[in-house]
């Protein structure tokens, strides 16, 4: 019996190990926020949604790559199955994460940026698991959402993303057109001597265009402070004689400084220019991979963005065909990366938060996710009656489209060309979707237009899938109607100031883009005000007269200004009824994989090369007749079996990357 005594107890200890890790997985999956299962799957197992709108995919890291034919790769989903990649990328915006993807680990510790007196720093770090939590409203969309507690008490709002892609490409083709002015040698930075005498003046449509104006962004000479006297929407970045980056340089009075290279930032709020802080997000990639971090504690893994080949301002430039900055890379360097059984670059185990999860976000999510945004349809107008015309006529009158300019041009592009006049960008959405009330029936509509060339790419060895179908970006010119922004720093007046945490006061505020101002209310930098005809008449400093202008014109007339305001709206994209095809006409029974999925919908689950599959009509619980919209062919569908995203142990790390692809270890493959 003694012999058998170790026995018995190893067998206990065993049978208890095995009794915690099989509860322990059960709970896991119980608590995820994915729900793709449909009527037919156990709901312990496979959580179900016959709505068919949650997220139906696992969290699975997206891998980088550059060639299109690596099945699940980055760039496949970019330009082989776009719709699929534009779907990954929503995901990460919407996503919940959880404890075993990395989420939290500094949870109300004091971070961000330092504020004025070097010491004060201007948040908190990690106190929500998705972006969802702010950007909701509309409800699964890069939407607007709630006021947080960021730089100074009274808080920041929460901006839409809507038609994010599009205000990133004013900014870039903005940068361009600096040093198309400035850089007089071409050799990519601006030199003191090159910025004597010349100012930054842009317009906002091509010559001859109804509606183009002049946008003065300052002198790019050196102004009492020793910065260039540029509006701060520029960021000067210092560099040397060669043009590589002085990194400890605070002005160009510094004896090693011989010019500077710019960043132009565009989103959010923004922040003031100040020596050695870094500019607000001028990219959607940096505008993403930074809230990641701040937010929820997730670290990105990104050579795309800390990777300088010619050791100056510039990163590399991404999938998406946006150029990079140095002065936003991402903590995580990849210093050790983890051994795989496939060659590829492993899982980088540097885990800047120290908190045993690595790669929290991959290279290949900041490319999705850039691509959803980039991509993320632009904001519309909703009916348009005798009083909002009355209203947008009144509203330029007294003066507010001075500043809130309505309509940008992006002129074409050819980024292979040498000089910068010809070096913009273009635009590089896939595609647009055209949305306007429709009068007939009352409702919002979408048509959706496509901005690509079919290029047929080869077919990959290792595929029985044959030639791919590549779509490429054309890059044409697209005029940006009803943003009503000119992307400039203001003051705009007391009422507007705000005292940050360390007690400096921050005056200016870049002109926020109006489109979508009817559904995105609270108003303002600090969500203070509640209506629109509240927050014009905070206005005052360089848009007093407007204010005053505003006050004197009849009821009837502030009643037009506030109506027109209103029609420039949102709504939820993926409910939109759109015309997918260019029929002419949204089909009431709009079939994908032979089900009627009802009503022609913005849906990009239906424009996969594997299109979702509904489940159809089926009696729920209660024996009533519904039409289960949840998916029957998801991993089909959703590429779950593509090489580059197939995760066979289900950790969250793609075989191709995970160093022990059979065993589950969330932390790092392994553990």
């Amino acid at each position: 019996m003694k012999k058998n005594i170790p026995w018995i107890i190893g067998g206990f200890l065993l049978g208890v190990a095995v009794t915690i890790y099989f509860a322990h997985e059960w709970l896991v999956r119980a608590q995820q926020t994915e729900r793709p299962g449909n009527s037919l799957d156990n709901p312990i197992d496979n959580p179900r949604d016959l709505a068919g709108l949650s997220i139906k995919i696992p969290r699975i890291r997206v891998v980088h790559t550059i060639d299109p034919t690596q099945e699940g790769g980055s760039m496949y989903l970019q330009e082989v199955d776009p719709w699929l990649g534009y779907m990954w990328g929503k995901s990460l915006i919407n996503r919940n994460f959880r404890e075993r993807d990395g989420v939290y680990g500094d949870n109300g510790k004091i971070e961000g940026v330092l504020l004025p007196d070097g010491a004060t720093k201007m948040m908190d770090r990690s106190h929500t698991n998705s972006c969802g939590s702010c950007h909701n409203v509309p409800y699964r969309d890069a939407g607007a959402g709630m006021t947080i507690a960021k730089n100074g008490a009274t808080g920041r709002n929460t901006p839409h993303m809507f038609g994010g892609g599009l205000i990133e490409m004013i900014g870039q083709q903005i940068r361009l057109q600096a040093y198309a002015l400035a850089d007089t040698n071409r050799d990519g930075w601006i030199s003191k001597e090159e910025a004597k005498g010349k100012r930054l003046i842009v317009y906002n449509l091509p010559e001859g265009a109804p509606g183009r104006v002049a946008i003065d962004l300052g002198s790019f000479e050196e102004d009492e402070y020793g910065a260039p006297g540029l509006n701060p929407i520029i960021y000067p970045v210092y560099v040397d004689k060669n043009g590589q980056r002085v990194a400890y340089a605070k002005n160009l009075k510094h004896p090693e400084v011989a010019g500077y290279q710019i960043d132009v930032q565009v989103f959010g709020w923004g922040n003031l220019y100040m020596p050695f802080r870094p500019p607000v997000q001028t990219t959607l990639r940096a505008f993403t991979s930074g809230p990641f971090d701040i937010h929820s504690g997730l670290q990105a893994h990104d050579p795309t963005s800390y990777t300088s080949v010619k050791r100056d301002a510039h990163a590399l430039v991404s999938n998406a065909g946006c150029q990079q900055f140095i002065t936003q890379a991402t903590k995580d360097r990849g210093g050790v990366r983890a051994p795989t059984k496939t060659g590829l670059p492993g899982i980088s185990l540097d885990d800047p938060d120290r908190d045993g999860y690595c790669e929290e976000i991959s290279e290949g999510d900041m490319d999705v996710a850039e691509c959803y945004l980039l991509n993320h349809p632009a904001p519309a107008r909703g009916r348009i009656t005798a009083d909002v015309k009355a209203g947008e006529k009144l509203f330029s009158q007294i003066g507010c489209a001075t500043c809130h300019v309505p309509d940008w041009q992006l002129l074409p592009g050819n980024p292979k060309a040498k000089d910068y006049t010809e070096r913009l960008e273009g635009d590089r959405r896939f595609f647009n979707l055209h949305v306007a009330f429709n009068d007939k029936t009352e409702r919002m509509e979408g048509k959706l237009e496509y901005l690509v060339h079919k290029v047929k790419a080869p077919a990959n060895p290792a595929s029985k899938r044959g030639a791919l179908e590549r779509l490429v970006p054309k890059r044409g010119a697209f005029t940006i109607r009803g943003i009503y922004s000119d992307f400039k720093y203001h003051d705009v007046g007391e009422d507007f100031y705000q005292m940050q945490f360390d007690g400096s006061i921050v005056k200016k505020w870049k002109t926020a883009p109006l489109w979508g101002v009817g559904h995105t209310a609270p108003y303002g930098h600090d969500g203070a005000n509640l209506d629109l005809e509240s927050v014009i008449r905070r206005h005052g400093g360089e848009a007093l007269d407007s204010r005053v202008a505003f006050t004197k014109l009849s009821e009837i007339e502030r009643r037009q200004v506030i109506a027109f305001l209103n029609s420039l709206v949102l709504y939820q994209t993926d409910q939109l009824p759109t015309d997918l095809h260019g029929r002419g006409k949204i089909e009431p029974n709009y079939k994908v994989q032979s089900m009627n999925t009802g009503e022609e919908c913005f849906n990009p689950e239906w424009l996969f090369r594997v299109p979702v599959k509904i489940e159809g009509p089926i009696r729920n619980i209660r024996g009533e007749k519904i039409i289960s919209r949840a998916g029957v062919n998801i991993r089909a569908a959703y590429g779950l079996d593509l090489e580059f995203l197939r995760d066979t142990d289900g950790d969250g790390f793609p075989d191709v990357i995970d160093p022990e692809p059979l065993i589950r270890g969330y932390r790092d493959g392994v553990r």
